[in-house]
């Protein structure tokens, strides 16, 4: 959602892939430590978007590399599985449980949303500054908490964007970048070729807020400045800027651009309709690349940014940034912690990192040093998108009202909501927080 997740965020794998208990222990003698890696989601991995197959190889690679430079450690063991959505769950299930565990595969949406609210991650602001300038000083914001980091980013950096067909935009003449009247000017065309404008992932319910992201910043103006306001109480979550930006989502829908049948849609699904030429466009981020590259074969496919709406007094602003990162759990044992640190200190080494990131073809990464990647797509988000790109909303607000905000979307689309009664939710979720002191969080 990032968000979220990242989107997250937050950012893969269809939810409810095979559980994947990863563990090595090449070289390390039986009495040492086992440090137990716990991720909330199958997400919550290095190297999270590769095959099942691929990814363990890299990460046992890793993995055998610390465990060699470091013999008081035998194992490291990374448990990480289930839908995003189910993360938060799955994580205060097993601390109810008193599950072991050390270090947390810990996403920014879920860490700014509910981990650090929840008194389940130890600051490491002093520890990490021995390594901490190897690490995009941006990226590690997005795991820092009223002055405290709390978790250091391994991740990708991400931007969001709109995945297109090239050739079938090129044969119905439908300009590249469209501007969004272009785009509703395409749909007749686009329907006529029996081809769905464009698809969204919408049984992925965390998936929904991108959309929030993109027209609350053309809606408000200043969707980062707004939402702390909101959360601050100074303003609403149902404000005029607000219940805008769930108009603006549902004129995708009314004109015809945004499928209502995204409901029933989930991941694979949308990247399957994409690649098969049945929709001609989706909305997601660029972690989508390493998916389009493995299934897109028979067109070329491009990418353009969210077109500003008519009428906003905001410029586009696309959500992005560092989605994933390792956290120290609250419940570390003293003598696990300097072990922790070490197999954090190591993930930030450049050469240690590229063969995590690199396979997953990084447009930027958290960590410096990593190689990005070269291509005219690339180079065209660097120079467009990125510099347009803002933090995850869903990595400011609280998961209750990330929560809120992906419902009240999904009923806007569904036609089940109005604008007006998806903003009113929101804020209902808002102001349960505050009633059950919930809300603000305690430093």
């Amino acid at each position: 959602m990032g968000c979220a997740i990242s989107r997250k965020s937050w950012l893969g794998m269809a939810a409810g892939i095979m559980a994947a208990t990863l563990s090595a222990t090449a070289g390390a003698s039986a009495e040492g430590i086992t440090l137990k890696v716990f991720g909330g989601s199958s997400l919550d991995q290095l190297a999270p978007r590769q095959t099942p197959e691929e990814q363990k190889k890299i990460q046992d690679e890793v993995f055998k590399g610390f465990l060699a430079k470091h013999p008081e450690v035998s194992a490291i063991d990374w448990d990480a599985q289930g839908p995003q959505a189910n993360s938060l769950q799955r994580l205060m299930t097993a601390k109810l449980a008193s599950q072991e565990i050390d270090l947390i595969a810990c996403p920014a949406f879920w860490t700014n949303g509910a981990y650090v609210r929840r008194g389940l991650l130890r600051p490491i602001t002093d520890d990490i500054k021995p390594f901490a300038d190897r690490v995009d000083a941006a990226a590690l914001g997005a795991f820092t908490v009223n002055g405290k980091v709390y978790g250091v980013p391994i991740t990708t950096m991400s931007t969001s964007a709109i995945f297109y067909n090239i050739e079938l935009f090129k044969k119905l003449d439908i300009p590249v970048p469209p501007t969004y009247d272009d785009l509703k000017a395409a749909v007749p065309k686009l329907k006529q070729a029996g081809v769905i404008p464009l698809l969204h992932q919408g049984s992925n319910t965390p998936m929904w807020p991108m959309w929030f992201f993109e027209a609350f910043s053309q809606s408000s103006g200043d969707a980062i400045g707004k939402t702390q306001t909101n959360l601050e109480g100074k303003t609403k979550f149902n404000d005029a800027a607000d219940v805008e930006a769930f108009k603006l989502i549902k004129q995708w829908v009314d004109d015809g651009i945004l499928s209502a049948d995204s409901l029933s849609v989930d991941q694979d699904g949308m990247r399957a309709a994409f690649a098969s030429g049945k929709s001609a466009m989706y909305y997601g981020g660029t972690w989508e690349v390493p998916s389009l590259q493995e299934s897109v074969k028979n067109f070329h496919w491009g990418v353009f940014a969210f077109p500003k709406m008519a009428g906003t007094p905001g410029e586009p602003k696309h959500g992005g940034g560092a989605d994933n990162g390792i956290c120290l759990s609250s419940s570390i044992p003293e003598a696990k912690v300097a072990p922790a640190l070490a197999f954090i200190s190591y993930l930030t080494q450049p050469e240690v990192a590229s063969l995590y990131l690199a396979p997953e073809q990084p447009i930027a990464a958290s960590i410096k040093g990593v190689p990005v990647a070269e291509d005219t797509y690339a180079k065209d988000l660097r120079a467009s998108a990125f510099p347009n790109t803002i933090k995850f909303l869903d990595w400011v607000w609280p998961s209750e009202v990330a929560n809120a905000t992906a419902s009240a979307i999904a009923g806007v689309v569904g036609g089940q909501l109005t604008p007006q009664a998806a903003a009113d939710s929101v804020q209902q979720a808002y102001d349960s927080l505050v009633a059950d002191g919930n809300w603000p969080p305690k430093d």
